[in-house]
């Protein structure tokens, strides 16, 4: 990378090359695999991966998926230790983690810090499309930058809870990853067809507050308001309208954050039900998602 991670040492910097340097990690998923950054997969015409011990091997791009920014590769090297993936990246403002990388190829660096946001907060996008916002980030004041991007952020047990993600070097921004859930969710459709396939439904949604909840006469704070439908949309084909607060999709509870992910992991061309608040009471609807759009 020009003007790369080399760059950021102190006095004058080497000549440029054009090897693009970013970090990955392996995982066990039915085979030996590693999980990088899909901008750095996307960009090279040759992939190689510098285990810890030095020795090199020639990678292969099993799956990409461009909207998560995730890339899964695999080599062919036996006897390796995988990294253990926590069973969910739900974690709490505050707590500790450790971004990993290997930005020259010779030695890991850390970077620590703590969760300063979880993206819970975020209003969804169910429209697909390549604005989705079904990506939550986990946001963090460790330092990501572009040498440990595609690198693990770990938690206090060493587990990993998200993948790094990093476009640059500007230290005043934040930094982000993809929390290890929405990696769980598309690993199988990357490892089997190297693709990821996404249903839509063609609406925004946005939290349910407190003073919403008691306007609408809602029992409980929960579910998530639809604030805009699509023309032409599977929402609108199901009759979906703002204002409505949709409580469960295929009988699983869902608020803001959890909705756009479950749909988009839904079966395109299934019909499902959809359990929402209207005019003071509680209905169902029929529900077929289509394939989103690119």
């Amino acid at each position: 990378v020009r003007n790369g991670p080399a760059a950021m040492f102190p006095g004058e910097p080497e000549a440029a090359h054009e090897v693009a340097l970013g970090t990955g990690f392996l995982i066990e998923h039915g085979g030996m695999f590693v999980l990088t950054n899909d901008h750095i997969a996307a960009a090279a015409s040759e992939l190689r991966v510098v285990l810890a011990d030095g020795s090199e091997a020639v990678a292969a791009v099993v799956g990409r998926d461009p909207r998560l920014d995730i890339a899964l590769l695999s080599i062919d090297v036996p006897r390796l230790e995988a990294m253990a993936l926590a069973t969910t990246s739900d974690l709490e403002v505050g707590e500790w983690v450790v971004a990993l990388g290997n930005p020259f190829g010779d030695e890991i660096t850390a970077s620590a810090g703590i969760v300063s946001s979880t993206g819970r907060g975020a209003a969804g996008s169910v429209m697909g499309g390549p604005s989705s916002l079904y990506r939550t980030f986990i946001q963090t004041d460790a330092r990501i930058h572009r040498g440990n991007t595609g690198g693990p952020l770990i938690n206090a047990e060493g587990k990993v809870v998200g993948l790094n993600v990093a476009l640059g070097d500007r230290p005043a921004e934040l930094s982000f990853a993809v929390p290890i859930e929405r990696i769980r969710e598309v690993l199988d459709a990357l490892r089997d067809y190297g693709t990821v396939a996404r249903a839509y439904l063609g609406a925004m949604v946005n939290q349910v507050t407190p003073e919403l909840a008691q306007r609408l006469g809602l029992p409980e704070v929960a579910g998530a308001v639809v604030t805009e439908v699509h023309t032409g949309s599977p929402a609108i084909r199901a009759g979906l309208r703002p204002g409505d607060v949709i409580l469960e999709w295929n009988a699983k509870k869902v608020d803001h954050r959890t909705l756009p992910s479950t749909i988009s992991t839904a079966t395109v061309g299934k019909k499902v039900n959809v359990v929402l608040w209207r005019s003071g009471a509680a209905i169902t609807l029929g529900v077929t998602p289509d394939k989103a759009p690119n």
